[in-house]
C-alpha cells in the first residue's frame, strides 16, 4: 500500500481514484463498511481505493487537553486499512491552517491534487472545513455538480446502538473486550517492541516478552488469553498488563507475554502485536514467589483452553 503524508504529494494522475474519507480510528465495523463501499466502486471502473485520513487525529489540535486516547496507532491504522485492500492512504496533516479552510475549497483542492477523483465514501456524520460546516449534504452537491460518485453509508449498528471509536473505547476502558472485539470486527490489540526486562519471569520458569507499548490505551490491568504476531506469524500467549506488586512497591505498569509452548524464539528489538481473545483474571499480589507460580500454572491452563 502507498503511503503519502501530505494531499500536496498524491502523484497518481492516470488512474481514476476512489476515496474512503474518515478519521479511522480502530479502524471499526462501520469504517470498514465505507472502505469497502470505495473499493466495490473502484473494482467497477477499474480504478484504485485510496483512504484520506488525518495526523494527527483531528482531536489533539481541536481540544488537545481533552483529545481521547486513540484505539490505534499510525502504523496499526496503516497495517488494518492495507488488509482491506486500500491502495494507498494520504495522512494529511491536522494544523490549525488546515482546519481554517472553507468546505468548499478543500473539496477543490481535493479535486485538483487527484486529477481523475472519480468517487468519494463518507459516514453519513462525517464533517470537513471550517468550524465543520462541511457535510455529507454539501458533498453530494458538489460531487454531483463534478460527475463524481458519491456514496455515503448510513450508521452501523451493533446492539442496537450506533458503533463508533468513542464507544469501542469506553468498551475497552471497562474491560468489555467481547463488546469492543465485536464493534472492531476483530480483537483489542497492542503494538510495541520488545525490550530487556528483569528476567524475573524467566526465573520462575515462565520466560516473558516485555513490550513498550505505543498505544496510547491498554485493556485494564490483569491476565489474557492471547496471541502475539511477530511478522506473518501468531503465537498463542498469556499476556500480563500491571505493576508487578509481588516484586516491586512502586513500578510503572508493564506489558509482558509469555509465549506458550514456543521456547527459544529471540524476540529482543522486534515491533510485535499482542491482541487480547477473553479476560481471565485481574492483577494481584502473592505472598511469595511459589504462590506466584503455582497461579500461573493455573493461568496457562485455563489460557490453553481458551485458544484451544
Amino acid at each position: 500500500m502507498k503511503i503519502i503524508h501530505a494531499l500536496e504529494e498524491f502523484h497518481e494522475k492516470d488512474t481514476p481514484v476512489v476515496l474512503a474519507a474518515g478519521s479511522f480510528d480502530g479502524i471499526h465495523i462501520g469504517h470498514s463498511a465505507v472502505v469497502e463501499k470505495a473499493r466495490e466502486h473502484a473494482r467497477a471502473i477499474g480504478g484504485e481505493t485510496w483512504v484520506f485520513t488525518f495526523d494527527p487525529h483531528p482531536a489533539k489540535i481541536l481540544m488537545p487537553d481533552r483529545a481521547p486516547p486513540l484505539i490505534f496507532t499510525t502504523g496499526q491504522q496503516s497495517l488494518y486499512l492495507q488488509k482491506l485492500g486500500v491502495d494507498g492512504c494520504i495522512l494529511q496533516p491536522f494544523t490549525v491552517d488546515f482546519m481554517k479552510q472553507e468546505p468548499v475549497d478543500f473539496f477543490e483542492n481535493l479535486c485538483t491534487a487527484i486529477p481523475h477523483l472519480s468517487g468519494i465514501s463518507v459516514g453519513e456524520d462525517w464533517t470537513f472545513g471550517r468550524n465543520r460546516a462541511g457535510n455529507a449534504t454539501l458533498l453530494t452537491k458538489l460531487c454531483t455538480e463534478r460527475d463524481i460518485w458519491f456514496s455515503t453509508l448510513a450508521e452501523v449498528q451493533w446492539n442496537g446502538e450506533r458503533v463508533s471509536s468513542t464507544r469501542i473505547r469506553e468498551a475497552i476502558r471497562l474491560g468489555h473486550l467481547a463488546d469492543a472485539t465485536a464493534m472492531l470486527g476483530r480483537p483489542v490489540s497492542t503494538i510495541g517492541k520488545v525490550e530487556h526486562g528483569e528476567k524475573l519471569g524467566r526465573q520462575l520458569g515462565f520466560p516473558t516478552a516485555n513490550i513498550d507499548p505505543e498505544n496510547e490505551m491498554l485493556p485494564p490491568r490483569g491476565i489474557y488469553a492471547a496471541r502475539l504476531r511477530v511478522g506473518q506469524n501468531l503465537y498463542n500467549a498469556a499476556a500480563y498488563i500491571g505493576h508487578r506488586r509481588t516484586f516491586h512497591e512502586n513500578e510503572p505498569q508493564v506489558l509482558e507475554v509469555h509465549l506458550i509452548d514456543k521456547e527459544g524464539l529471540d524476540l529482543y528489538g522486534q515491533h510485535v502485536e499482542v491482541s487480547y481473545i477473553e479476560y481471565i483474571r485481574g492483577d494481584e499480589v502473592f505472598e511469595n514467589a511459589d504462590a506466584l507460580k503455582k497461579q500461573i500454572e493455573a493461568d496457562i491452563t485455563a489460557i490453553r483452553t481458551v485458544l484451544a
